[in-house]
């Protein structure tokens, strides 16, 4: 049984960076993980036999169902999901094992992620912060519960980075999850959000790497077609970001008796406000308001609506600053000629600190 599944859904474009994805993955032999992935794999390392190829699905296929399929044909102690065109570090199976013998019981890891869009203009100079911290903590699982319901701290999504995308889940918690899936009938629209709820719920102990482990490939938000909003919700993911997470909650909390808690409404308008607020394209901003408004004016009798005001703030200025601020590492964007998100992490990696000295030197929980 291998330390850790990387879980890779096949890619929404022609082209995708999944040869050099896996090629990175499997450079190291002696790593002890494997990687799952569909049936349209052919890179360098397609000869691996780390490399599990399953058969492939019609493209209909609901996101969330691939990556149940993904996570039940696994056979990792850990697994964790990326992307074709997202980068992994490919000692977090150094990691998982480290945190496993330290803390038995947290069955959920995290870490910082970054998130770089490979159609950045190169002339549009700018500035990425890169957490110079890599301590392995653990979590209040309160605290992140209310992170992710209550939407304490949150810009438009919540503060709450546990879950399958991007994040490593024990084998059994993420089996239970599939059940539960399985069990609730949904077919999410937003299937990270979807594992992010079942995730902090479900989870026992918590830790959180504070060095950046893997980077997410930046595209416009675009919830899964396949994907059902639950009937008679006004919020759904075809409103925003914002709103499709409010429709993963509510459903949630259908599922399990609960109500929203207090405060929960007023700091959910406030997302939502900032949701808007991100549009940098005033025709955008204008519709997705009026879709926000007339879903709070049906949303608990319109109790909260008039909590709802954003204002057209247009494009921000971009962050500049170079070197060391506080605990982060202000870079170039384009640090190394980088692009995408995997030229991105292969300059990082270079200045971030090795896993093997973090973990061998028992830096943690």
């Amino acid at each position: 049984m291998p330390r850790l599944s990387v879980l890779i859904p096949p890619a929404q474009a022609p082209e995708s960076g999944l040869a050099a994805l896996l090629g990175a993955l499997l450079a190291d032999p002696s790593l002890d993980l494997e990687i799952v992935t569909l049936e349209n794999g052919d890179g360098p390392a397609a000869d691996d036999p780390r490399l599990r190829l399953l058969p492939t699905m019609p493209p209909s296929t609901p996101q969330q169902t691939i990556w149940s399929a993904l996570v039940s044909a696994s056979t990792g102690d850990w697994v964790t999901l990326v992307k074709p065109d997202d980068m992994l570090e490919p000692e977090l199976a150094i990691m998982v094992g480290f945190v496993g013998e330290a803390n038995p019981a947290a069955d959920a890891l995290s870490w910082h992620t970054l998130q770089i869009d490979a159609n950045d203009p190169p002339d549009r100079r700018f500035s990425v912060g890169v957490p110079s911290q890599y301590a392995i903590v653990n979590i209040d699982k309160t605290v992140m519960l209310k992170a992710f319901f209550m939407w304490e701290n949150s810009l438009n999504i919540p503060r709450m980075p546990f879950g399958l995308h991007h994040g490593a889940l024990k084998r059994q918690l993420a089996l239970t999850i599939v059940e539960s899936l399985r069990a609730s009938g949904r077919v999410s629209p937003l299937p990270a959000a979807e594992w992010q709820a079942r995730t902090i719920f479900m989870a026992n102990e918590l830790a959180f790497c504070e060095r950046p482990m893997s980077i997410i490939a930046k595209q416009r938000f675009s919830p899964d077609p396949a994907g059902i909003p639950t009937p008679g919700f006004p919020f759904h993911a075809g409103i925003g970001e914002t709103a499709g997470i409010a429709e993963v909650q509510n459903a949630v909390f259908m599922e399990m008796g609960a109500p929203w808690g207090p405060g929960a409404e007023d700091a959910f308008v406030r997302a939502a406000t900032i949701d808007c607020l991100l549009e940098t394209d005033e025709e955008t901003f204008a519709a997705k308001c009026e879709a926000y408004d007339k879903a709070f004016r049906a949303w608990d009798g319109g109790r909260h609506a008039h909590l709802f005001q954003p204002y057209y703030a247009g494009p921000q200025q971009p962050d500049i600053r170079r070197g060391l601020h506080g605990n982060m590492l202000m870079v170039d964007r384009f640090i190394g000629k980088a692009r995408t998100a995997q030229d991105f992490y292969r300059v990082m990696r270079s200045f971030l600190a090795p896993v093997r000295l973090i973990c061998g030197a028992g830096t943690a929980i």
